[in-house]
């Protein structure tokens, strides 16, 4: 499919995979920071707290990333998951202070993680929270301080080590309040007052908040040396092309955290908040992950290649797809050459667009061979296994 300047794939599978896939995840976490941000903006400007927060675990270079599989939970992962279950569990009594207390609405939860040589992988969920009215400097430290203490308790109680509570460390930003939680008030002033947030490697100005809550592609590890998720697969393909194949401490920890974040839930919205959301009538899109990835609006194809062509040729040749798409950002004219480049024959292995959409259905039914309507004698695999009986049978 094609258009000036732009291209797309379509009639392909995507694996909508936000955690491990750099094309669909990139566009559905760009879905997902819009919704947020209007969520947001939406929120102050009707008169409701917003407070951002993080909770983070002590971890060692030691600790596997694990598993939130069903009977196989272990590691960071399910303690990550079972420390907030424990805090802030809608049936639990530090829930219910919460919203006693300090007129807590609900929360959007996104999950992030990183992983360093030193540290190992370092999992933590970033907290949109939202409250009744924004609270003043006594209300914002004493939220901050029953947030802190559900989480202490929660991740324990999970199996886990007790998260800091307090920093010795001088003019640190937590205030000796520690590590553990990070909350920030972010409209503790006039009503409608839209908050920013400061990005953490401090360069890139002022981020809004559907960013710090869902684009974990476009930030870098807090610290030197930590690494987000598509740097550490980038480091370790590269470290596989050095050593020949022979993996090493990038791609063990790349492929740790491949399987251990099936299952995971990027991002989460509290049915009250979305409830809130929906009377206040602040706009969400609300379409799937196969929409969202699907790059075919506006465009009109330019090339059909069948699905036989496709993978024997294209998707199993390292680099083709991309320089598929790229010969048709600059334009039709280039995509002959290249696809006759590869060996292939045009209107042969690959054919010119229909005339007419493929989308519409056609109004004269084209004429079919009667044998093509019958139903198939066997399907693929019988057709297999008689092949194979074929061959012992022979061989005795």
């Amino acid at each position: 499919m094609w258009a000036a300047g732009e291209a797309a794939l379509t009639g392909v599978c995507r694996c909508n995979n936000v955690h491990m896939c750099a094309w669909c995840g990139s566009r559905i976490l760009a879905v997902r920071a819009g919704n947020a941000q209007a969520m947001a903006d939406g929120l102050a400007a009707n008169g409701y707290g917003l407070h951002l927060g993080t909770s983070t675990l002590r971890h060692f270079a030691r600790m596997p990333f694990g598993s939130n599989r069903k009977r196989q939970r272990f590691g960071l992962v399910r303690l990550l998951h079972d420390g907030w279950r424990g805090a802030y569990g809608s049936s639990g009594r530090p829930w219910r202070r919460l919203k006693a207390e300090f007129g807590v609405i609900g929360y959007e939860r996104a999950y992030e993680d990183t992983w360093g040589p030193d540290t190992g992988h370092h999992l933590h969920w970033h907290t949109l929270w939202v409250t009744a009215e924004p609270l003043d400097t006594d209300g914002q430290l004493e939220f901050r301080r029953a947030i802190a203490t559900a989480w202490a308790d929660g991740v324990p109680n999970a199996g886990g080590y007790e998260v800091s509570q307090t920093c010795d460390r001088p003019d640190c930003s937590c205030g000796g309040e520690g590590h553990g939680t990070d909350l920030r008030s972010l409209n503790s002033g006039e009503e409608g007052e839209t908050a920013r947030y400061l990005y953490k490697d401090g360069d890139k100005g002022t981020a809004k908040i559907g960013l710090e809550l869902s684009r974990q592609d476009l930030k870098d590890g807090r610290r030197s040396g930590r690494l987000g998720p598509w740097q550490l697969g980038d480091a370790a393909a590269d470290e596989l092309l050095a050593s020949g194949g022979v993996p090493g401490p990038f791609t063990t920890a790349y492929r740790e955290r491949e399987r251990g974040i099936f299952g995971v839930r990027k991002q989460y919205r509290t049915q009250g908040l979305n409830a809130l959301v929906k009377s206040l009538e602040i706009p969400q899109h609300e379409r799937t992950e196969d929409e969202i990835t699907d790059e075919s609006g506006g465009l009109q194809p330019i090339l059909v290649i069948p699905s036989g062509t496709w993978y024997r040729t294209v998707a199993r040749v390292p680099g083709r797809r991309v320089d598929l798409v790229k010969v048709a950002e600059s334009g039709v004219g280039g995509r002959r050459l290249l696809i006759e480049s590869w060996g292939l024959r045009w209107g042969i292995d690959v054919f010119d667009p229909p005339a007419e959409p493929t989308t519409e259905p056609r109004r004269v039914r084209a004429e079919v061979d009667p044998l093509l309507e019958l139903p198939a004698a066997r399907t693929f695999a019988e057709h297999i296994h008689r092949v194979r009986r074929r061959q012992l049978a022979a061989k005795n």
